[in-house]
């Protein structure tokens, strides 16, 4: 995954915390879920544990298919953390 992508993501993940429109928040789960769902997928066969099970719960909480309802004081923390795991570990996703 082109490390593009992945700022791109951190950075949708940094503007969910104001109030925009909810095709914003869509798109948003379907971009993070993707670009976590590939992390995961690529540090299984790596011997680091705690990452791709890192990537594989935030892929499964931004899941667009079977979505999770949360508070809105719930998502903020959590869209930060997302942005800064992503941002903080782009060199095991980047190609």
């Amino acid at each position: 995954m082109p490390v593009q992508v992945i700022y791109i993501t951190a950075l949708f993940l940094i503007l969910a915390v104001f109030p925009l429109p909810s095709d914003f928040y869509s798109l948003l789960k379907v971009v993070a879920s993707g670009t976590f769902a590939w992390g995961a997928y690529r540090n299984f066969g790596k011997r680091k544990l705690l990452l791709p099970l890192a990537y594989t719960l935030f892929a499964i909480l931004f899941n667009p298919v079977m979505e999770i309802n949360l508070a809105k004081e719930i998502w903020i923390p959590l869209d930060l953390v997302a942005a800064v795991l992503l941002l903080s570990t782009k060199r095991h996703i980047a190609e």
